[in-house]
């Protein structure tokens, strides 16, 4: 008898882990126009693929693309210059509620920028290039549905930076590895 109940429980068991790891039949993409507030700060394009949307401990998965400019403010405590360069992040995002689009969400991305900087200043021409990957970037949003197509995505978080060695007159003594940032995205599905 106490076979037969392991057995049943372990079946039971395999059936409902395989039921919440199955794909689901729905095909969605969404391209939004992001703004990102941090240092850098990012505004480009971010495109999010529901067309492998899995449902993983009872949360709905996507994979989201954001391709952005950066903008940079650098200060040694001697000059202050902007640097503009791109940033590249790739990710998944996991919604709270299985079988929804919209709602609350969280999201890791991994991701690359790079900047660079080339002022004039009263102390003579600035010069160099700032770039990291970060692989612990996290955002806590929520995706609003207006309408049948149109989203409004706010969201806040933070980057944990592994800097790579700046060039030029770029020192990463003057810039921070762990910083917040907010951001908002509107967007379009079909």
């Amino acid at each position: 008898m106490k076979k037969k109940i392991l057995l049943i429980g372990i079946l039971l068991f395999t059936a409902k882990t395989f039921a919440q790891q199955q794909k689901l039949d729905i095909n969605s993409t969404t391209i939004s126009a992001n703004y990102g507030y941090s240092d850098p700060s990012l505004f480009g394009i971010s495109a999010e693929f529901s067309n492998n949307y899995m449902v993983i401990f009872r949360h709905y998965t996507t994979t989201i693309l954001n391709v952005s400019a950066t903008q940079m403010e650098y200060d040694n405590n001697l000059v202050k210059v902007k640097g503009n360069g791109f940033a590249v992040e790739i990710g998944r995002r996991f919604y709270r509620k299985s079988g929804r689009k919209s709602g609350v969400y969280i999201q890791w991305l991994l991701g690359y920028s790079n900047t660079n900087f080339d002022e004039s200043t009263p102390l003579g021409n600035f010069h160099g290039t700032y770039s990291y990957w970060s692989a612990i970037n996290n955002d806590l949003g929520y995706k609003i549905r207006v309408g049948k197509n149109l989203s409004i995505d706010p969201s806040i978080g933070y980057n944990w930076k592994w800097e790579v060695k700046g060039k030029g007159d770029i020192d990463n003594i003057y810039s921070d590895n762990f910083v917040f940032r907010c951001g908002v995205k509107v967007g379009y599905s079909f």
